[in-house]
């Protein structure tokens, strides 16, 4: 993704020296890619519990492998063939068995053991969670023709499928998925402490896609996108969904909230620190419900117009 100069008026640019541009200057890689943030405000017992789901995931995988290793051992060492046809026969399906292994563990076990299982062991399960990731390589981008409102929408549906928590990869079942995503760890790991030094807020870090140009970072915030998710369909899903879960109260409160954010980009308008904090409250009615508000997005987003992420 890039952010382009037609969006100038949905995006913040940061001073070189300030905390959060050090911060994500440390953990950019050589392409500059950039990062997509998001706060995860899902209550605490849906956290344990999808933690609890990984962490069986990851040790059955690794009884797995390690039973997988002790039987192509003993089959090495019982094998009847004679020694020049059998060393080079193991030899091969051995290699092709831990590759596989290696690509296995490397995607799932490696990043959950020494990243979530760190994290969690540091910073425990919180009400307001960090969530980063670097943007999908094999993201195709907007086209130019369109306008400055299609391109953004087209923007938060890539970053809001970028961090479908569904995809996680420690979810069981997200592993099947060529869309599955891990954390970035480090970079989550030095953003908290970056915030007990008070270098900056969590709320700083709000669904956003950060993109370096030069020595400079600029910040598209996403979840300020609200005036232009507007289409009829998807709306009456949401409304579907809500109604389904038993949360109709929690559609009125979203129709209250987006006028709040409603101001055309040729305005010029800044919002104020105020619409922010409405954002903020609106999430967290739905997180008190149980719900994730951008994770309902991002299904319903998936199942209507897939195509539109492509």
């Amino acid at each position: 993704m890039s952010i382009t100069p037609t969006m100038s008026q949905r995006v913040k640019h940061l001073p070189v020296n300030s905390p959060l541009a050090q911060l994500f200057s440390r953990h950019d890689d050589s392409c500059r890619n950039g990062f997509i943030t998001r706060l995860d405000r899902s209550p605490i017992s849906s956290k344990v519990f999808t933690f609890l789901k990984g962490l069986v995931l990851n040790l059955g995988i690794v009884a797995f492998v390690g039973y997988l290793a002790y039987i192509t051992i003993v089959r090495d060492l019982l094998s009847s063939m004679p020694e020049s046809v059998g060393l080079s026969l193991c030899i091969t399906q051995d290699l092709l068995i831990f590759w596989a292994i290696l690509i296995l563990l490397r995607s799932t076990s490696v990043p959950f053991f020494f990243g979530e299982c760190r994290l969690r062991i540091l910073y425990g399960f919180r009400p307001t969670e960090i969530v980063i990731r670097k943007p999908p390589s094999s993201t195709s981008l907007p086209s130019k023709n369109l306008s400055e409102d299609q391109r953004l929408e087209r923007y938060w549906r890539l970053a809001t499928r970028a961090v479908n928590p569904r995809l996680l990869y420690s979810n069981p079942g997200a592993i099947l998925s060529s869309n599955y995503w891990v954390l970035e760890y480090s970079t989550v790991l030095d953003t908290y402490k970056c915030l007990e030094k008070g270098e900056f807020q969590v709320e700083d870090l709000e669904f956003s896609f950060w993109k370096q140009e030069g020595r400079s970072w600029s910040v598209c915030e996403l979840w300020r996108m609200h005036e232009i998710m507007n289409d009829q369909q998807e709306v009456v899903m949401f409304k579907t969904f809500l109604t389904k879960e038993g949360k109709k109260e929690l559609f009125s409160i979203w129709q209250n909230m987006v006028p709040n954010l409603d101001s055309k980009s040729t305005t010029g308008h800044v919002r104020s620190p105020s619409e922010q904090k409405a954002y903020q409250a609106m999430v967290d009615s739905f997180a008190r419900e149980g719900l994730d508000y951008e994770a309902i997005w991002s299904r319903i987003s998936e199942q209507d117009q897939p195509s539109r992420l492509t």
